[in-house]
Parts: C-alpha cells; sequence; structure tokens
C-alpha cells in the first residue's frame, strides 16, 4: 500500500497501542468504543496485516504494529509541536476564518455572524455551504457548524450549540387552493416539498416525507434545506422548515404543530490544532453567546 487513506485511523490505533484497551482509548479520544473497533479493522484491512494481539486484558501491539506506531509516534509529537507553533503565530485578529455548514443555516447564523463581523472587522469570514462534511483535520475549513449526531473523530473539539426545532408548514396561497389538512390522515390529499434521493437521511422532515408520504404527493424536491423553504414559501406545497426559520415569513402558517415535530442537535465543532486560536476562539464565543440567550 503507498499511503494511509485515513489518518485518523493510524491516530486511533496509536492511542490504543499507548493506552491498551479498546475502551479507554475511546474514552481519552470521546468517540465511541465501536468507532475505535471499527478503525483499527479498517487500518489493518488496508495494511493486510495485523497490528494488535487480542487478549483478555487488552490490546497488545504485535512486531509490525511496533515499527508503523513508532513513526505515529514521531507524527504526533510532531503535530504537538506544530499546535504549539500556531498558536503561537495566530493571536490576531486579522485575516480569514473558514466557516462550513449546510445552506439551510445560513437563516440562523446570518445574526451573529453580522455580530461576530462588527467585533473584528479585520477578520473576513469565509462560510462554505456544502452537505459534505469538509475535513477540519486535513484544514478545508477552521470551523464547523453541524446538525445530527454527535460528532466523534479524534482530534475534534465538539461543543453543543443549540436545538433545533422543525415542523411542517405551507403558505397562505397553498392554503387557499388546497386547503388546510386538520388531521394526519387529510395529509393525503395535499403536495408535499422534500429532499432529493440521498440527501433525505440527514433532514429528519425529508426523512418523514419520504416514510409516510405517497411518492405522488412529492411534487417538488431540491437538494438544499434553504431553496425547500423559498418553494414551500412560494406555494408548492407543503413541507418541513425550522420554526425559527418559519418565524421570518409572515405568510408561512404551521400545520399539525402539535402532532409533528422534529429536533435536532446542533454541534460546534473545531480542531485541536486550531482550536485555541485568536480567530476560533472569538467566533466560537459568539456563537455560543447567541444561541445560549
Amino acid at each position: 500500500m503507498d499511503k494511509f487513506t485515513d489518518w485518523q485511523d493510524l491516530k486511533v490505533a496509536y492511542t490504543v497501542a499507548k493506552l491498551g484497551t479498546l475502551s479507554a482509548a475511546a474514552e481519552y479520544l470521546h468517540i465511541h468504543h465501536s468507532t475505535v473497533l471499527r478503525r483499527i479493522n479498517n487500518l489493518e484491512k488496508e495494511l493486510g496485516t495485523r497490528l494488535f494481539h487480542r487478549h483478555a486484558r487488552g490490546y497488545q501491539v504485535t512486531q509490525t504494529g511496533e515499527k508503523l506506531l513508532a513513526t505515529a509516534t514521531i507524527i504526533d509529537e510532531r503535530l504537538m509541536e506544530l499546535s504549539t507553533s500556531i498558536v503561537a503565530s495566530d493571536s490576531q485578529l486579522r485575516g480569514k476564518l473558514l466557516v462550513t455548514t449546510v445552506s439551510g443555516f445560513m437563516d440562523i447564523l446570518s445574526e451573529p455572524c453580522l455580530t461576530f463581523q462588527q467585533q473584528h472587522p479585520q477578520v473576513q469570514l469565509e462560510v462554505l455551504l456544502d452537505q459534505k462534511r469538509l475535513r477540519l483535520d486535513h484544514g478545508q475549513a477552521h470551523v464547523a457548524v453541524r446538525a445530527g449526531p454527535k460528532p466523534d473523530e479524534p482530534d475534534y473539539v465538539v461543543q453543543q450549540l443549540t436545538t433545533l426545532e422543525a415542523g411542517l408548514y405551507a403558505s397562505s396561497d397553498y392554503i387557499k387552493r388546497m386547503g388546510i389538512p386538520t388531521t394526519v390522515d387529510a395529509l393525503r390529499e395535499h403536495n408535499f416539498v422534500s429532499g432529493v434521493s440521498g440527501f433525505n437521511a440527514r433532514v429528519p422532515y425529508f426523512a418523514w416525507v419520504d416514510e409516510h408520504i405517497a411518492e405522488s404527493q412529492v411534487t417538488f424536491r431540491v437538494s438544499e434545506t434553504s431553496d425547500a423553504t423559498r418553494a414551500i414559501v412560494n406555494g408548492l406545497g407543503i413541507g418541513g422548515v425550522q420554526h425559527n426559520v418559519a418565524r421570518r415569513y409572515p405568510d408561512l402558517l404551521p400545520i399539525l404543530k402539535e402532532e409533528l415535530r422534529w429536533c435536532s442537535q446542533v454541534w460546534l465543532v473545531t480542531h485541536v490544532l486550531v482550536h485555541r486560536t485568536a480567530k476560533v476562539q472569538a467566533l466560537c464565543e459568539v456563537l455560543k453567546r447567541h444561541f445560549n440567550n
């Protein structure tokens, strides 16, 4: 094999070698026990060799594993030196700061981004809107705002930011044309806006539509939650919208608000190497203050 497909697998194996057990490594890395096992299995499969002897008392490094993990030790030491260097050199609140999130979140991030801009005018925020999760460990972004299950990548600093609630909505124009459903069964007489295949599983209300609404009723699909909201506002059908986003559109009316609701946890994610830099800390503080008020 010419190269590792994922440095994180090596990082996990290195931690298991140091601590001796999967559970100790999982606790140290703040990830699930099964994630540690999966990453070790992935690495051994890619290398085509055993790195550990499995014993009842824990994991013991094989002779091949010792060679590999000796290199990992050097890499870990260099990364710690790099971390110290970055923190020492990046104490100024100026330059670019890369933030990654999904497009539907700009509605909720615009206000804290404006606050940050006013407080730190010499920092240029670049917000990367992508459904794919950009790799913080590869420097693709400095700060991530993610929804869904808690991220468990090693070396990521993860903080719970807020909980978002969503429900079904329709525009007043749509309701004038089609009426307002007052029961879940009545939804069978209506048109829906949802997401495209491959995207829906990550958005709870899109997933619900795919599971409970007939395909023939989903008359409009888009690949972004923000565009789905625009379609709903423009009367193309009933669809899921976050409550705090829906409040921005007086023309939107809730549908079966008490019967149908979805909650998503939102996480603030940084990488340990840049977590304590001035720009990252400043933005994290603004975001946490905004969502905790």
